[in-house]
């Protein structure tokens, strides 16, 4: 019988891949040629231009790098970072790369069942960026998937984990430490079902990190101090062969460690490579499980510092926590396992393959996604069209459906009967009468433990059985995963380095939300480069270069029938489909047209040394600084971040990332990006926490005067809005937000300021006289000089509604470009 359900799942991971088949109630691996579990996410292209994928082309990375290629998982959705075979001249991006690993995976499964599939549920970490699932789905239809959905890793973990299972009402923790990524992820298992809490990840972190720390701190000083080998490090073409050996003998090394206090690396037939004067160099290096677990330890410390704000943002305490589910081949590590233990008090879960565990609960997730239906058959006079879940936690599932016979064939008498033959006894849901349409409702009854099959017997009203497609359904008990998520907001960036956030963390997609903002430019139409800019954010930062910019919807001064002053409303609508495939909307009411963008997922990679080496200084000094000033003044919520970055030698690594780049290692340059940016979001909370105190002086001292200035200066509505302005501000105090504080505080002062002005007019005759100053750029210099003279005589007579009309149109002729605002930032506010 063909299949009703995808069945298939495939964990495409950084280091290793792997696809597994749901088989009734038990999700199976489908071995490769060499009947292993996983197959290595590693390409090679021979001179011929044929490719190899898996265990020869790893060999192949280590022996041959000019035309072997893995670890490209990391460079998913980013621009320009294409690999070129040497030999063959074949040049691929990272998406056809992974192309190549899911043809292997498919070809598997053709080899060891027969099967050509076109569907098949690929998995990603949750971690991931939204040009990062978009990479995904693009290789999935290269490697001929038709249909593909996306589930994150750390749902499929839970979903294997928790699948059979007579378990309610729990919380687990997902710790998913794979190649090259790492997820955290809260788990709710209630009534059959789980959600996701909440999660929190890391791009960059991963069992790669810690080959590489082996290798550079470790096995190079060792091989340097024996033979002189100039210029021996990455990015050097010289010695990338000999740098992947060792890349190669570091993480053999660190599974062997896993078992064993020591490990040889035995780099001698043949040799590691020759020197200068062409001397083979024979590297032979014991490395012990201490020294590694040394090494291991700033990423052990990044991890459960990523779990520990997981449970904080979801307010569970440990004990909350049933247990910790392990995923990924770096969890079998010793002392990786002890650390967990200690850093969260949680019991880990050991029960599971960690290397196999996300493919098989991509499989069982697979189980749930129907198939679109096949053609009907020529020998078959009747189909029914059927509405139910393939795998849900209710024993006694709905199934509804309409059946249709040959045109114009009236049903009314006709009956439809479900028969479980696997149920001891076997069990029939007794004979449904059709209506003339055909339509129908009814409930079947599962067993536990396997997958029930329920043939579909039609007759008509004399008796005769008919033959119908699809002939049969099946069902099993289980738990089920939760609709897909967002794991970061998006939202538009705002003048001021402000965010809007439009779809929050966690809301299930698809999704979409709109806001009203006002214009900060005026675009006059036929402008030469004119333009208003509305960029759109990725993340969570409550400051917008904090945050990845996905994209930006445009409205240039040539698309626009009439000028848009300042201050104009404009209605942004952000929507993601359930490929988080995203597009913003735009509409103007001043011109009634929409305006919208499909964004280009793809990203730049920070790959400028330069620069890199120039903000690694800088955020180098303002941490110094922070140090000193977080232990003069002993601040508790201060030197805990700060011990969080010195846990994780953030400063190091980040150091030895920037290092890399600078030898032009393309690899480091994206790891550093990503760190720089985590870097400066922790320093500007240690900057939030020293400044807390002075903040809540300021807040206090605002509240305490605004009352006094409202009774001398406002009316009603001004109080009305003083007093939701002051609540606000007593929550953000009560909440200890800084940010928002702040914000919240300039707010208040703005409106007390506006009060005061709309009286006294101090606020605008200083705006004037700061216009009357930039008199000499301004664009129209006479229509300047009459609106300077008719402002001067409004300060004359004291007349301030005519000085603002004065100020606006003075504003106006100040240049739309020159600024960076106006250049690179955003175009839009806030409403008012």
């Amino acid at each position: 019988m063909a299949r009703s359900t995808m069945d298939f799942g495939i964990d495409l991971g950084t280091t290793n891949s792997a696809i597994a088949v749901l088989d009734g109630t038990e999700a199976r691996i489908v071995k490769n040629a060499f009947q292993h579990d996983t197959t290595p996410s590693a390409v090679y292209a021979d001179r011929n231009g044929r490719i190899h994928v898996g265990e020869r082309a790893r060999e192949r990375v280590e022996s041959d790098p000019a035309n072997a290629a893995a670890e490209f998982k990391l460079k998913m959705g980013l621009r320009d970072q294409a690999t070129t075979f040497a030999n063959s001249g074949l040049s691929m991006s990272p998406e056809e790369l992974s192309a190549h690993v899911l043809r292997a995976l498919k070809a598997n499964v053709n080899r060891q069942l027969g099967e050509d599939i076109r569907a098949a549920v690929i998995t990603v970490p949750a971690a991931f960026e939204l040009n990062q699932t978009d990479a995904t789905r693009r290789a999935a239809e290269a490697a001929g998937l038709g249909l593909s959905p996306l589930l994150q890793e750390p749902t499929a973990a839970a979903l294997a984990y928790s699948f059979q299972r007579d378990e309610d009402n729990i919380y687990r923790l997902v710790f998913d430490l794979g190649g090259g990524t790492f997820d955290a992820s809260i788990v709710h298992i209630r009534d059959g079902e789980f959600d996701i809490v909440n999660h929190r990840g890391d791009n960059f972190l991963g069992g790669k990190l810690i080959d590489w720390a082996i290798v550079e701190e470790l096995l190079m000083p060792a091989l340097l101090r024996q033979y002189s080998l100039p210029g021996f490090g990455r990015g050097e073409p010289t010695w990338a062969q000999a740098i992947a050996k060792l890349k190669a003998a570091a993480e053999n090394a660190k599974i062997e460690l896993s078992s064993a206090d020591s490990a040889l690396i035995d780099i001698s037939d043949p040799p590691l490579c020759t020197d200068p004067r062409g001397n083979p160099v024979e590297f032979v290096h014991e490395l012990f499980a201490a020294d590694v677990d040394k090494l291991t330890e700033p990423f052990v410390a990044r991890a459960i510092n990523i779990c520990q704000a997981a449970l904080r943002e979801s307010q569970l305490a440990p004990e909350k926590i049933d247990r910790v589910l392990l995923v990924g081949g770096p969890t079998l590590m010793p002392h990786l396992r002890r650390r967990l233990r200690e850093g969260l008090g949680i019991e880990l879960d050991v029960s599971q393959d960690p290397m196999t565990v996300v493919a098989r609960g991509a499989a069982i997730f697979a189980g749930t996604q129907r198939l679109p239906a096949e053609p009907v058959r020529a020998d078959v006079s009747y189909t029914v069209d059927l509405e139910y879940k393939p795998i849900g936690a209710d024993p006694e599932p709905v199934v509804g459906g309409v059946v249709q016979g040959p045109a114009d064939r009236n049903l009314e008498g006709f009956t439809v009967e479900f028969v479980n033959g696997q149920a001891r006894p076997p069990w029939r849901s007794g004979q449904i009468i059709l209506p003339a349409a055909g339509s129908f409702i009814t409930t079947l009854r599962a067993e536990p433990g396997l997958r029930n099959t329920y043939e579909i017997v039609l007759e008509d009203p004399t008796g005769t059985r008919e033959r119908i497609q699809p002939a049969e359904l099946t069902y099993t008990l289980g738990v089920v995963a939760p609709a897909a998520t967002l794991t970061h907001s998006i939202g538009v960036a705002l003048a001021g380095n402000e965010v809007a956030w439009l779809l929050e963390k966690g809301t299930r997609i698809p999704a979409r939300a709109r806001e009203i903002l006002r214009s900060t430019v005026r675009l006059t139409r036929g402008q030469s480069g004119g333009l208003l800019r509305i960029p759109i954010l990725e993340g969570e930062h409550p400051r917008a270069d904090r945050n990845r910019q996905v994209g930006a919807l445009e409205i240039l001064a040539d698309q626009v029938a009439r000028d848009i002053p300042k201050n104009s409303e404009i209605e942004v609508e952000i929507q993601i489909d359930a490929s988080r495939l995203v597009t913003t909307k735009a509409y103007v009411p001043i011109l009634d047209e929409e305006f919208e963008a499909f964004h280009d997922l793809t990203t730049e990679t920070a790959a400028d040394p330069v620069k890199l080496r120039r903000d690694l200084t800088a955020e180098q000094e303002r941490y110094d600084a922070l140090r000193a000033d977080a232990e003069r003044t002993s601040d508790p919520a201060a030197l805990a971040l700060l011990g969080e970055l010195e846990d994780e030698r953030a400063l190091g690594q980040l150091e030895n990332d920037v290092s890399s780049t600078e030898h032009g290692d393309a690899d480091a340059a994206g790891t550093a990006g990503k760190r720089m940016l985590d870097l400066r979001a922790k320093l500007d909370a240690v900057e939030e926490a020293l400044e807390w105190p002075s903040l809540v002086e300021w807040a206090n001292r605002v509240l305490r005067d605004a009352p006094g200035i409202i009774d001398e200066y406002g009316d009603a509505q001004d109080r009305r809005r003083y007093e939701v302005l002051a609540a606000d501000v007593r929550w953000a105090l009560a909440g200890r937000d800084a940010a928002h504080l702040r914000t919240l505080v300039d707010e208040l002062t703005g409106h007390l300021a506006m009060v005061v002005d709309r009286k006294t007019g101090a606020v605008v005759m200083a705006h004037f006289s700061q216009l009357v100053e930039q008199r000499p750029e301004l664009r129209d210099q006479a229509l300047a000089a009459r609106l300077i003279a008719e402002g001067r005589r409004a300060v004359d007579s004291n007349d301030i509604e005519r000085l603002r009309t004065v100020n606006r149109q003075l504003f106006d002729l100040l240049p739309s470009e020159g600024t960076p605002e106006r250049q690179e930032g955003s175009s839009v506010r806030r409403s008012l």
